[in-house]
């Protein structure tokens, strides 16, 4: 009788042990679930605002080689392409021609819906009108060049 006492008790103590393995292992696996969720939402942002910034890179590296009497109106008909459609959600692209104190530039701004708030991406270009160098210009140049040497 003392012995079947013994494996009752026994017994007990190994269904406590497995409820406190099973809530432990309950408790991992919500913590690693909520972890890879978390992750997959960083990976996600982080991606949209990777192609967002080579998106808006591409515009500004067209819109730098457009006349600057051409660039107010390139910059009222910007929109978003369809490649960029199709990977971020609704994005918006705008434009600014600003003249200040340093020159004249280009002010380019990328939102789209995220699933956080978040601070559009935002790339700026100054813009230089430089004359294309005729013939006429490279032989002067040329005739000083030569003309300076003893």
């Amino acid at each position: 009788m003392l012995q079947q006492q013994r494996t009752n008790s026994r017994t007990a103590f190994t269904m406590i042990e497995l409820v406190v393995a099973a809530s432990i292992l309950i408790a991992l696996m919500s913590v690693v679930t909520s972890l890879t969720f978390r992750i997959h939402r960083v990976w996600k942002d982080s991606n949209q605002q990777r192609t967002a910034t080579w998106a808006l890179a591409g515009e500004m590296e067209r819109l730098t080689t457009v006349p600057t009497k051409e660039l107010p109106t390139q910059l009222s008909q910007l929109q978003a392409s369809d490649e960029l459609r199709d990977m971020l959600p609704n994005p918006l692209l705008s434009g600014e021609l600003v003249s200040d104190s340093l020159g004249q530039r280009i002010d380019l701004s990328l939102n789209w819906d995220r699933d956080h708030p978040g601070v559009p991406v935002e790339l700026v270009a100054w813009t230089f009108e430089q004359p294309l160098p005729s013939d006429n210009d490279d032989a002067k140049a040329a005739v000083s060049e030569t003309e300076e040497t003893p």
